[in-house]
């Protein structure tokens, strides 16, 4: 790069120009083999409402007011073998399309690492896409960087259409829905190696507030599970929109309830105009709902790196109850 370019740009915290960041993002993840989710100017804004999230947390790269570069890491409670964990879930990167090649990729994930150290985190996850650059890269940039990083986790995926439903979408909220969501996903912590935990307001922007929320619950004679997930547009010729399931808590559901837990959260999704439904693998609950209800196994495929420091060590798990972003 030459010399002149290279000073008139500038890695700072992220400027709240969300309206450009969606624009970089589409075009650049645009290119991708693979199809791509279409990052909204409101998706973007509602994940930055998340409860701790900061701009100062998303280092960026700016050439005059041109956004060059970006990722972003969100707060993250995890309990990781009985030990409770701050982590920084890394998500996002973006290198727009004009300066592919540059390293700006590189520099902002460093200093993302770097101001994670800063806000006193314990370590950061991150999720490659299996055959892309990023995940054939992580081995040699953890060894460049001196971090403490281990893959830990292959996550698959099921997957459906959805068929069109007649009616008027709903919300099914209650009083009692997130001390409900809190109690099913704290069981969670005693039973896996690796799970998160949840502050009352970091569940009531997970069911209520994030763009494209659906939610979805069961309770019958003390008994209560539920699903939670979000809606996103896909970067596709035909508008197409997919459903993402979050989190599965069957809680002490009997198989019956289950699949009718799993038939309400389909129909919320379809009354709000999905088109399909992806389902991360991930080794927490049962799956056999969703292959009853002719979930697939499709051909993405993630992997998470988990880097830690303050002398905790990664491991392989068996199990992580955590998002996929």
């Amino acid at each position: 790069m030459p010399v002149e370019q290279r000073t008139r740009t500038t890695i700072s915290s992220f400027q709240g120009d969300f309206e450009q960041l969606a624009r970089v993002m589409q075009c650049a993840w645009g290119k991708n083999k693979e199809q791509s989710l279409l990052y909204t100017e409101p998706f973007l804004r509602s994940a930055f409402e998340y409860p701790g999230s900061s701009f100062d947390l998303a280092p960026s790269i700016y050439k005059a007011n041109e956004l060059l570069a970006f990722v972003a890491g969100f707060p993250r409670s995890v309990c990781i073998n009985g030990d409770n964990v701050r982590l920084l879930l890394n998500s996002f990167l973006t290198a727009s399309a004009d300066s592919s090649g540059a390293g700006y990729g590189l520099r902002v994930w460093q200093e993302l690492i770097n101001r994670a150290r800063a806000h006193k985190f314990d370590g950061t996850i991150n999720f490659c896409v299996e055959g892309d650059a990023m995940n054939t890269m992580m081995p040699g940039l953890a060894r460049l960087l001196q971090l403490n990083t281990r893959r830990i986790y292959r996550v698959e995926f099921l997957s459906r259409f959805l068929r069109p439903v007649r009616g008027e979408f709903t919300s099914d909220e209650s009083s009692d829905e997130i001390e409900i969501f809190r109690e099913l996903s704290r069981s969670l912590a005693c039973q896996i190696p690796l799970a998160r935990t949840w502050t009352y307001e970091e569940v009531l922007w997970q069911c209520r507030l994030r763009s494209g929320a659906i939610t979805a619950r069961v309770e019958d004679a003390g008994r209560r599970g539920m699903i939670t997930g979000y809606i996103m547009p896909v970067a596709a010729n035909v508008p197409t929109r997919v459903a993402l399931v979050e989190d599965v808590l069957w809680g002490n559901l009997d198989p019956a309830e289950q699949n009718e837990l799993l038939i309400r959260f389909l129909r919320s999704a379809a009354l709000q105009g999905a088109q399909t439904i992806s389902c991360p693998v991930l080794g927490y609950a049962s799956m056999e709902p969703f292959l009853a209800a002719g979930f697939q196994p499709s051909r993405r495929v993630l992997h998470a790196y988990l880097t830690l420091w303050n002398g905790l060590e990664p491991h392989p798990v068996s199990a992580a109850y955590i998002d996929v972003l």
